[in-house]
């Protein structure tokens, strides 16, 4: 998953330290990407129209949607399945990003 961070940001782990900088996405593996993300909001994953991404919003259970567009205050519209319309949502409840389209039991398509 490509990460960016909001401000510099030195980040200590087992496999070697992490110097993140805004405005230099950083490409990590999807577990330590997903890890980071839980742990701290100074970072979030770079989205393109066209990734699929499960989200948590604070009033919802987990969702899965294709992004249409990504916008440049951080945010992001996607076809919401509850609301049976689109939505802008902020990409901080991003969980994870997949490459592509997911099918319906929430796995990339193969």
């Amino acid at each position: 998953m490509t990460v960016e961070a909001l401000r510099p940001l030195h980040i200590r782990r087992a496999a070697g330290d992490l110097h993140l900088r805004p405005g230099h996405p950083v490409e990590l593996p999807d577990d330590d990407a997903v890890r980071l993300l839980a742990k701290t909001d100074k970072i979030y994953p770079v989205l393109h129209p066209g990734d699929s991404v499960e989200w948590m919003s604070p009033a919802l259970p987990k969702q899965q949607g294709e992004v249409l567009v990504v916008h440049q205050d951080r945010t992001f519209e996607v076809f919401h399945p509850l609301t049976v319309a689109v939505c802008r949502l902020p990409v901080a409840w991003v969980l994870r990003v997949v490459r592509g389209p997911m099918n319906t039991a929430g796995r990339p398509n193969e």
